[in-house]
């Protein structure tokens, strides 16, 4: 079972004289949580690529037949027992048996069902979903903590601690002065040692973002004993759960909000950087043809997209260059260009190929004017 951006790049790459057939199951659990809704939408599926397989007038005997092995492997396994569905929102396979071919990768994020033939991996689907960012996950108050990492929809238990800090002291005078320093006292240890925690662990471990959540007096304190690092990478609100009382799913709960109003605040800034940067001499572009061409030029820093962006173009089966309709050759080498069906799907793999950021904008309707594209470009 893989997963990750890496294997995004890695199906990208995958090049053989077969065609791929490429399947997305929707795994959300408010509309495919038992097996029997589950074993509708295989079946579905299954039944489309069936009638592709048979309908295609240019696939050769022997790749027919290789079409019709994929996808009784797919079939096979997402009907067994050991179907991969535990902990995902979405399961994408790709199947090749020509070209030895077979891989799984759970998704953290629900996506349109869907199955593709195609000469290559269909992989702008898991683009959207892959993005997720890791997050580190503290969760204090003055005598307990849990710090939790993952995605907002698998985080999973890193360390839960009880530390021995005493409760208030009913008596007046010095004693009762002395007894609150001493309480106070524990309780900085408490919040110094969960800091290390956090600390080491963003060192030694990949994330994206992090998290504080705990009672209003205590997160403030607590953050400011974290690393400048950690610090520069905090989401700006404080994730409302208390500790002592919380179950796992109030708890996931709380994070998922915090994870959207943060997601939210930044294609906020992206799409202002957008606006800043565009025009003559911006390191910005907007609309189809701009955004293209600065993708064949390796100038994008981030790319931008609407969720129903799509379109056609044509791609340099030799240098793989991409361009929009127009053009029968390539320019850099004189090839016939090949019909590109889905331009989204070859604009993300140009974006990744390039190591650029994809960033698919859900919250703001800024992407309009620019036919659903944009890029914030390097140069």
């Amino acid at each position: 079972m893989t997963s990750g951006v890496q294997e995004v790049r890695r199906l990208i790459s995958h090049r053989g004289p077969n065609p791929v057939i490429s399947l997305y199951l929707d795994l959300d659990p408010e509309r495919f949580a038992t097996p029997p809704a589950r074993a509708s939408q295989v079946r579905s599926l299954v039944d489309t690529a069936a009638k592709q397989i048979e309908s295609r007038d240019r696939l050769d005997h022997d790749q027919r037949l290789g079409l019709r092995e994929d996808l009784q492997r797919i079939n096979s396994l997402l009907s067994s027992p050991e179907a991969p569905f535990r902990g995902a929102r979405a399961l994408a396979v790709f199947s090749s048996v020509g070209d030895g071919l077979f891989e799984t990768v759970k998704l953290t994020r629900p996506v349109q069902a869907q199955v593709v033939i195609a000469p290559a991996p269909y992989v702008a689907p898991m683009i959207t979903a892959v993005e997720t960012r890791r997050w580190l996950v503290a969760l204090v108050n003055r005598r307990s903590a849990r710090v939790l990492a993952g995605t907002p929809a698998a985080l999973d238990e890193g360390a839960r601690l009880d530390d021995n800090v005493h409760g208030r002291h009913e008596r007046g005078g010095w004693s009762q002065a002395n007894y609150e320093r001493s309480i106070e006292h524990d309780v900085e240890a408490h919040l110094k040692g969960i800091a290390e925690i956090v600390n080491r662990r963003w060192r030694e471990e990949r994330f994206d973002r992090i998290a504080i959540g705990g009672p209003q007096e205590t997160v403030p304190r607590f953050a400011e004993l974290l690393s400048e690092e950690v610090r520069g990478h905090l989401a700006a609100n404080r994730a409302e759960v208390d500790i002592s009382s919380a179950t796992d799913a109030q708890i996931r709960e709380a994070i998922e909000r915090l994870v959207i109003e943060d997601e939210k605040r930044a294609e906020r800034d992206v799409l202002d950087r957008l606006e800043a940067s565009l025009g003559a001499g911006g390191r910005a572009v907007g609309g189809p043809a701009a955004t293209v061409e600065a993708l064949g030029e390796r100038r994008v820093e981030t790319l931008l997209l609407e969720p129903g962006f799509d379109g056609h173009g044509k791609r340099c089966p030799g240098c793989g260059l991409l361009l929009l309709e127009g053009e029968d050759r390539c320019p850099a080498d004189g090839s016939e260009l090949h019909e590109v069906e889905h331009l989204r799907e070859a604009v993300v793999e140009a974006a990744v190929a390039q190591d650029a950021g994809v960033l698919v904008v859900r919250s703001y309707p800024d992407l309009g004017p620019h036919r659903g594209i944009a890029a914030l470009l390097r140069f």
